[in-house]
């Protein structure tokens, strides 16, 4: 997903606004290509927000998105920067870089 790079450079500014972070989020869990089911979506949610949904939820994409949008907005100031650097690392791992090279290769 050629967008991570896009979302991370975003989330680099200390403190972006939360529309952003509410685009990110929601680009992010309504893409099949990073989440393919429903149920990987969980690990996310439980990483980044903290939070669990129950099973009806998680059987829709847009419910869960709504719920997640109603969350972001909820937070307090210190809830939402602590979300945004979880979900910047977050980003940060799943972005697959297959041109990075390892500068030691040549010495072995």
């Amino acid at each position: 997903m050629d967008e991570l790079i896009i979302y991370k450079n975003e989330l680099k500014n200390f403190n972006p606004a939360r529309y952003k972070v509410i685009g990110i989020v929601s680009k992010m869990l309504l893409s099949r290509e990073l989440f393919n089911k429903n149920e990987e979506i969980i690990d996310f949610l439980k990483y980044v927000m903290e939070t669990e949904f129950k099973e009806y939820v998680i059987a829709s994409r847009t419910l869960i998105v709504a719920r997640t949008v109603r969350i972001i907005e909820g937070f307090s100031d210190k809830e939402y920067l602590d979300c945004k650097k979880k979900l910047y690392k977050y980003i940060d791992s799943k972005i697959i870089n297959p041109n990075k090279k390892n500068i030691f290769d040549g010495w072995l």
